[in-house]
């Protein structure tokens, strides 16, 4: 474990790792009740998600750095930009994965019937309900949740414009170093919220 992170695996080359406060979010989204299945799905929910991620980034070639899960969420890191186009792509790859991962869970569950005992039920229900909840969420166009950067790929997608533009070169040229978090950085922050959070909930 180095900083709080442990390495779970690799995906192309990029480390895939769980950051110490993800059980932090897990208990906060069960409502602090000692449900395994639920902290078990709901880590399985987020790594999906930024697997979508990373499935896209490695698409368009984007050079695939990290894939990340902690508390607060996650975040897929990749090492050069892409065109509007593939940057918005790549937004929506966390939401598609998870509506990937509803329609299997909701398949199984046609197949197999209702679940049969509570952990079954716990996880069911991370994977499809908590599930939505999280879509709807992630969806919203406000920095820094996907919507932000997904919902501009409609308007691209109706007018056809996939590829790198003009304006897209000029932005990148101008570009300078800003002081902005690092993704370590950005997870302690986040961490710190949830932590706040954590204890703002138990309080009577």
């Amino acid at each position: 474990m180095s900083r709080g992170w442990w390495t779970v695996g690799r995906l192309r080359g990029a480390p895939i790792r769980l950051h110490w406060s993800l059980p932090l979010g897990a208990l906060l989204w069960s409502g602090f009740s000692f449900a395994p299945a639920f902290w078990g799905a709901f880590t399985l929910l987020i790594l999906v998600h930024e697997l979508g991620h990373a499935l896209l980034v490695l698409r368009y070639g984007l050079g695939l750095s990290e894939i990340a899960v902690h508390g607060a969420g996650g975040y897929c890191r990749h090492e050069r930009s892409g065109s509007r186009y593939e940057e918005s792509a790549v937004a929506w790859g966390g939401v598609l994965a998870q509506l990937a991962l509803l329609v299997v869970v909701q398949l199984l569950a046609l197949a197999l019937g209702p679940p049969r005992n509570i952990h079954a039920s716990q996880a069911l229900h991370v994977l499809t309900t908590t599930n939505l909840l999280l879509i709807a969420i992630n969806l919203i166009p406000l920095e820094p949740l996907d919507g932000a950067k997904a919902w501009p790929l409609l308007g691209m997608l109706l007018s056809g414009s996939r590829r790198r533009t003009v304006a897209d070169e000029l932005r990148d040229l101008s570009r300078v170093p800003t002081q902005s978090e690092t993704p370590d950085e950005r997870t302690d922050r986040l961490v710190r919220e949830l932590i706040a959070r954590t204890t703002q909930s138990k309080r009577p």
